[in-house]
């Protein structure tokens, strides 16, 4: 919901060194960022979020770091996703109005501020027509993965998600990995060439934490960490600097690229 620039002047206001930006299926707003990081001071790791889908249906999050975002076969991917990503969101829309609520698609593109439509921008939508209470009400009233207006998302599998990030320069990581709660397909990720699972989360345990930072350590991944905020206010999503790791993990991520 916030600007690259305003995500990175929020790291930078509340004493965070670095910041990852890592929007889901694109990279549009990684250069804005990086500027945005110059002029406060704070280091940009330049990423993506990849929505992969596992063959049972199984929804999976691949984050990439250190991504080459000029890169012209990212470009033609992120472009694939961004026009699903549309027509999914659009069918979305046309299913609440049949349904009498009244949210409208120019609402709903004005949310995105030009970047990715996803489901958050929907779900403020159906907030501002009246028909939900909260973010968190609208997933769950309407837009949930089996809610009654969810379309299907457009199908990736976990080995292209992988690959795109890889060819792009980048090292691909597990996100969310205890939430995941699918340790064969994490082993299917780390067969496919991820090198980093993210072990601290707003929604881990901490005895997830703790159970995956060991499997990282035994495994020679880098164990990662963060906010996964979005920006969305009233909702149980973390907040930037909610979650935060060492430097001394963007050093180890920035070792496996140089």
């Amino acid at each position: 919901m916030l600007t690259p620039s305003q995500v990175v002047e929020a790291a930078a206001s509340i004493g965070l060194a670095a910041v990852g930006i890592t929007d889901h299926d694109t990279v549009a707003g990684v250069e804005e960022a990086l500027a945005a990081g110059r002029r406060h001071g704070v280091e940009v790791v330049p990423g993506i979020e990849i929505s992969a889908t596992h063959d049972d249906g199984t929804e999976v999050h691949v984050l990439g770091y250190y991504i080459d975002h000029t890169d012209a076969e990212l470009a033609g991917f992120q472009e694939t996703l961004a026009s699903a990503r549309r027509d999914r969101a659009r069918k979305m829309v046309e299913l609440l109005n049949s349904a009498g609520i009244a949210v409208k698609w120019d609402r709903v593109v004005q949310l995105a501020k030009g970047g990715a439509i996803g489901r958050p921008h929907l779900a403020r939508a159906i907030c501002e027509a009246g028909a939900a209470s909260s973010m968190d009400a609208a997933f769950g009233m309407y837009i949930r993965d089996d809610g009654p207006f969810c379309v299907p998302r457009f199908v990736i599998s976990l080995e292209d998600a992988v690959g795109t990030i890889l060819r792009a320069g980048g090292l691909a990581c597990c996100a969310h990995v205890a939430k995941l709660k699918r340790d064969d397909l994490v082993k299917r990720l780390i067969d496919a060439g991820i090198s980093a699972i993210e072990v601290w989360h707003p929604d881990h345990t901490k005895t997830g934490s703790r159970f995956y930072e060991k499997y990282a350590r035994d495994r020679g991944l880098v164990a990662t960490g963060g906010s996964d905020a979005h920006g969305f206010d009233n909702s149980r999503a973390g907040s930037i600097g909610a979650v935060t790791v060492s430097h001394d993990v963007v050093t180890q991520l920035k070792a496996l690229v140089v």
